[in-house]
């Protein structure tokens, strides 16, 4: 089962981040509109990560222009 976004729900999704992630800025991707999990795995060791749109504005605006997001292939550089 997949998810769209659309008119109508879009609408719940920013409600539900202003509820519960935004402060001063988004508290999921700081204001750069995606999140890079790559380097996550479960504990059982499977690789999890990739990257994604975020659900705040900026995320979601991104996704409507169709920007470009990191490779999730490309070398993941965690900063420790």
């Amino acid at each position: 089962m997949s998810f769209k976004l659309n008119a109508k729900n879009l609408g719940i999704v920013t409600a539900y981040w202003l509820e519960h992630y935004m402060t001063d800025h988004c508290t999921l991707c700081g204001n750069h509109g995606w999140i890079d999990t790559r380097g996550t795995r479960t504990p059982a060791g499977k690789d999890v990560g990739r990257v994604n749109y975020c659900i705040c504005p900026n995320g979601q605006q991104l996704r409507a222009i169709g920007a470009k997001l990191p490779s999730n292939t490309e070398e993941h550089n965690a900063e420790v």
